[in-house]
């Protein structure tokens, strides 16, 4: 069975499997050991048909109170022994222990279960368990419609014989690829490409050579310590492939490596997020594609090292297209993040221009902190990709107002500094829903904003629900104690920049439909940055100001005028720039919840303690050495989350109103329009005595 023919449903199915374990019949064992149960069975149903096969008779001959004991050990076994023929080893026995099936019939009923499911069950229940794992951002598995727009982009094509990830996670990108090729069928490993994984963490090893064996492949396994690179010495090897795609770490350190290895620029140190494009272009045949997936920084950073090689893979044809994807697709992290689509510098010559895509407002949102890519989405993306590279490049584009698409010259891209964020080329008209529905629908907008204020208030109350005293008061976080709180200065929690100096933005810089906003205290409102676009720049100008360009999670602070207002900048604003009269609270320490340090700036109290210490001139003004003398009352990190979580529940609540307010204030003005009929005074003149008027009449 083909996987997208289950995807309807592959969540019940997956929910009913769970059910068998809420309902007692496999014991009191954790969630996360029956997951792998699940695991271990569908692998064996899909990757290991005659060991399956085994277990199954196993199971019908089996008696109560002597197969009952066995069952789970010879899973295990089978599992183990399958993986090691694959040079991969795995503890399972050790993870299925704290289970204990009830009777004979639980097992056989499970068992008929798992045969009715397909190899696309396999992918869902990988995202249970990264939720029940808790992994951190640099060992989370890329989710699924992530991981199936990489497949539209790159593995539509079922030409392609080989495929590599050099940090392979889940094995859900390749696994992605699998899936969207036509059915191997039933000798599993036959007519697949040939598959080569890299991995770092031990512990999801096992589960990304099942994952991939589930869908046909039979991989080779590069091996790798959590502080080595796939281009460490001593691990380095020739591998070459028609399609890589990965989802490398961000932000790590680079692995040392000679200088002259790196073909487009030795990337810096501390830094190997441009180490990974480079490796992956390196590592394909000729006429290949890489897709990697890049932090929305890599795209315009200004570190001098990662800027020549940004200039040299687009000045030598390596960048073929750019997809900004919608903000919060991670769980595990919030960084906004990119595709990078690769080739090979000698590969047939295009137009040579680079295709951006800005897919940021697609997506649904599923959750305050979460969204999704659907299918629709994915297929939309991957028509505009192939539909201009069908043409060669020449700017044919399919024209939708969800996509905004530009293609765009080498040349100019590296005069504009080498950025290859999208929103820098295929810039759409930026507007909050409620203004783009009210120019056509305003009660229809009223209606969608009212409905939209009642999910925030829902959510607000349950989150508000955990400081409710019993006299129904708000007060402190029920069950955590004060002594666990610390002082700490601001300046050890976080870094502060100042704004521009004046002299760099005066008023004529800005132009009516500049490209880039530049914030200023007026525009922090309710912890939020509201529209700046009143205050812009030219792009050329943006560009030389980079090093105040805004990054998801900045906090925003006003030093001059009104000091103590501050906002939360957001992923839609990412690459605006902060103007002379705001300091730049980022890089935040590990210890200290950035949401929470909003929340504390909001106070009352830090409001007055700036004000206190703010210069008494004519206009109001705090200096950044003195912004980093504030001392932050700072709780438990767990204890900040929770403490955010329920502001920022808050904060959400406010802006919704707020959109309410807006679109009930459009619908007065059009309502008021249409039933006192000010259209039929255009171009009328007044009454020239009170004679015109109609005289009134007494009751």
């Amino acid at each position: 069975m083909a996987a997208d023919e289950t995807d309807g449903k592959r969540l019940s199915s997956v929910e009913v499997l769970f059910r068998e374990q809420n309902e007692g019949n496999w014991g009191a064992g954790p969630r996360a050991s029956f997951l792998y149960l699940l695991f271990c069975l569908l692998f064996l149903r899909w990757a290991e048909p005659r060991r399956w096969a085994d277990v199954r008779r196993a199971a019908a001959h089996g008696q109560a109170g002597t197969h009952l004991h066995t069952f789970l050990p010879t899973v295990a076994q089978q599992v183990e022994q399958a993986l090691a023929a694959q040079g991969v080893t795995s503890a399972m026995a050790v993870r299925l222990e704290g289970l204990k099936p009830r009777s004979h019939h639980d097992i056989v009923h499970l068992l008929d279960m798992i045969e009715d499911l397909g190899r696309g069950c396999f992918t869902e229940l990988l995202s249970h368990h990264a939720h029940e794992a808790g992994l951190g951002s640099r060992d989370a598995f890329t989710p699924p419609g992530v991981a199936r727009l990489l497949a539209a982009l790159l593995g539509a094509s079922s030409s392609a014989q080989s495929l590599y990830d050099p940090n392979g996670r889940g094995g859900e990108l390749l696994s992605a690829v699998l899936a969207a090729r036509p059915e191997p069928g039933d000798e599993v490993g036959g007519q697949v490409p040939a598959v080569v994984a890299g991995s770092a963490h031990p512990e999801t090893r096992d589960l990304a050579a099942m994952n991939l064996m589930v869908h046909g492949a039979r991989p080779e396994w590069l091996n790798l310590t959590g502080s080595t690179r796939p281009w460490s010495a001593g691990v380095r090897q020739r591998r070459r492939a028609d399609l890589v795609l990965t989802n490398p770490p961000f932000n790590v350190p680079a692995a040392p490596v000679d200088a002259d290895w790196w073909i487009y620029g030795e990337p810096p140190a501390s830094n190997a997020n441009l180490a990974w494009p480079q490796y992956a272009v390196m590592s394909l045949n000729e006429g290949g594609r890489a897709a990697v997936l890049m932090p929305n920084s890599a795209a315009t950073s200004s570190n001098l090292k990662e800027q020549r090689i940004r200039h040299a893979l687009v000045d030598r044809g390596v960048v073929e297209c750019v997809v900004a994807l919608p903000a919060k697709m991670f769980s595990a992290t919030t960084i906004s993040v990119n595709v990078w689509i690769l080739k090979p510098e000698t590969q047939e010559q295009s137009s040579g221009q680079v295709l951006f895509i800005d897919a940021s407002g697609l997506g649904n949102k599923v959750s305050r902190k979460l969204s999704v890519l659907e299918a629709d989405d994915c297929a939309l993306i991957a028509a505009a990709y192939h539909a201009w590279r069908g043409t060669g490049g020449n700017d044919a584009v399919i024209p939708d107002s969800r996509l905004p698409c530009a293609a765009v010259r080498r040349e100019a891209i590296n005069a504009a500094g080498s950025s290859l964020r999208p929103a820098d080329y295929a810039r759409p008209a930026r507007r909050s829903s409620v203004e783009a529905e009210g120019l056509t629908d305003p009660y229809g907008a009223l209606l969608r904003s009212r409905k939209a204020a009642g999910q925030a208030d829902a959510r607000t109350d349950a989150r508000v629900a955990e400081f409710r005293q019993v006299d129904g008061g708000i007060g402190g976080l029920l069950g955590t104690a004060p002594d666990d709180r610390e002082w700490r200065s601001l300046g050890e929690l976080c870094e502060l920049q100042a704004g521009p100096s004046p002299s760099l933005l005066p008023k004529e810089t800005y132009v009516p439909a500049g490209a880039v906003p530049v914030v200023q205290p007026k525009h922090l409102r309710d912890r939020r940055v509201a529209d700046a676009r009143d205050t812009a720049v030219s792009y050329d100008k943006a560009q030389r100001m980079r090093r105040f360009a805004l990054e998801e999670g900045d906090i925003l602070c006003a030093r001059t005028g009104t000091v103590g207002p501050v906002a939360h900048v957001q992923a839609d604003q990412v690459g605006w720039l902060f103007g002379s009269n705001l300091i730049r609270l980022h890089r935040f320490a590990p210890e200290v919840c950035p949401a929470y340090l909003l929340a504390y700036l909001s106070l009352p109290q830090t409001v007055e303690w700036i004000k206190s210490r703010s210069e008494k001139t004519t206009v109001p003004s705090i200096s950044k050495t003195d912004l980093q003398a504030l001392p932050v009352h700072l709780p438990m990190w767990s204890e900040q989350r929770r403490i955010a979580e329920a502001l920022e529940a808050l904060d959400e609540q406010i802006a919704r109103h707020s959109e309410v307010a807006r679109a009930a204030s459009q619908v007065h003005k059009n309502l008021a329009e249409q039933l006192i009929g000010l259209a039929a005074l255009s171009g009328s003149t007044l009454p020239t005595s009170a004679g015109a008027f109609p005289e009134r009449t007494s009751r």
